[in-house]
């Protein structure tokens, strides 16, 4: 038996593809601890996980950031990456205060900086990454540009780098007493390996990596979200697109939710969107428009023809498990960044923005269900994920360090 803590950040896109493999280390006799925010305690004890909860300066409530996140609101672009990147590396000493190195093993949320602290340490448990996010080390990230549009956005994202980054590197820098030695958001390439959720097609080569790509593990059922009463309207007689704008990026679904919604409106599609706590604007939907809060996507998607969404990495990679071709439109977060892994692996388009006109979206949309090279993409993608490893080969890594054979 061995003994694992794992440390989750309070967000349902960090907590939904660590629970299956929380719940995967329990039923083969591991004992487990899981550090997050109260939110979330009762979904990882009804598992049978013992749970730590973050201190209050640590904790927050993803559906009120602002109200829970003092110095957040009215934030925007680069000012909010900038105060969120500080906030980050700021919680680092009241998350360390709920850790201890007893233990075997240690399953890291990218986005929890005392993972920084401990891959520093002389003696520590083994500490592998959660990567439910796209990897992104060494920062800045990205293929080889081959326009000069990439090669300008290189150069624009390089000069402002030291802005948005500074802050939190300077505190990152006060807080262990030291100069860390690398970039705060770099320290997964010191732990003994990232556990990506995804397959490589869909990730940037990167030499010398300490990745092990296992695929998407969230699990969406009907036991999680229920089936509406006109999922019957499913039946395979038009193609079904589905629409998102996540669970974070949702506070104006007018972004992507309703000018998708109006793009899609005379199109021969049944559009099947998602709120996810969001609120759509008062007034009739279009016929061919069907609406839910959440869905099962494990239900879902292997009825669509194409997922229009605002680009939550664990969403996008869920899409991808069934071959479904992706249009992404999405600026904030890592959003940027998985709309132009989207476009680069060929899946779909990807347009880094925080929102397009309904005459776009309609042309990304019509091209993506007529061209098939995108759903023949897609689908390679889904074969990549297929050939991976088992939950019980990801057990089998997290516990001996014994790696898989991709098939």
């Amino acid at each position: 038996m061995s003994r694992v803590l794992v440390c989750v950040q309070p967000a349902r896109g960090h907590v939904g593809p660590t629970k299956p493999i929380v719940e995967a280390l329990l039923a083969s006799g591991h004992d487990v601890t899981v550090v997050t925010g109260a939110r979330y305690r009762q979904a990882f004890e009804a598992l049978g996980a013992h749970v730590r909860l973050l201190p209050e300066e640590a904790d927050f409530d993803e559906t009120d950031l602002d109200g829970t996140i003092p110095g957040r609101k009215g934030l925007r672009g680069l000012k909010l990456a900038r105060f969120e990147l500080a906030h980050f590396v700021r919680a680092m000493p009241a998350q360390l205060s709920v850790l201890d190195d007893d233990v075997d093993v240690v399953l890291c949320d990218p986005l929890f900086m005392a993972g920084l602290a401990l891959v520093r340490r002389e003696h520590r448990p083994r500490v592998l990454v959660l990567g439910f996010l796209p990897f992104m080390p060494p920062v800045p990230s990205g293929p080889p540009p081959k326009t000069l549009g990439d090669r300008v956005g290189g150069a624009v994202f390089k000069a402002l780098s030291p802005w948005v980054l500074g802050p939190a590197q300077r505190l990152a820098r006060e807080l262990l007493g030291e100069d860390p030695g690398l970039l705060f958001a770099d320290w997964p390439l010191r732990s003994d390996g990232v556990l990506q959720m995804t397959c490589p097609g869909f990730e940037y080569p990167r030499p010398g990596a300490p990745l092990h790509f296992i695929g998407p593990t969230t699990v969406s059922r009907t036991a999680d979200h229920p089936l509406p009463p006109w999922w019957g309207d499913l039946d395979g007689s038009r193609p079904v697109v589905h629409v998102t704008q996540g669970t974070i990026a949702n506070d104006d679904l007018g972004r992507l939710v309703e000018p998708a919604i109006a793009a899609l409106a005379e199109e021969d599609v049944l559009v099947v969107a998602t709120t996810c706590g969001g609120t759509l604007r008062p007034g009739p939907l279009p016929p061919n428009v069907r609406v839910a809060d959440f869905l099962p996507y494990d239900e879902l998607l292997p009825r669509c023809a194409a997922m229009v969404s605002n680009g939550g990495y664990g969403g996008v990679n869920h899409a991808l498990r069934y071959g479904v071709p992706l249009v992404v439109v999405g600026a904030s977060e890592d959003k940027r960044e998985v709309a132009a892994r989207v476009t680069w692996s060929g899946a779909g388009i990807g347009r880094a923005r925080p929102t397009v006109p309904p005459e776009k979206l309609r042309r990304d949309v019509r091209a993506v269900l007529d061209e098939p090279r995108y759903r023949e993409r897609a689908r390679e993608l889904a074969a990549e994920m297929a050939a991976g490893p088992s939950m019980a080969d990801v057990v089998e890594l997290i516990t001996t360090g014994q790696k898989y054979a991709r098939k």
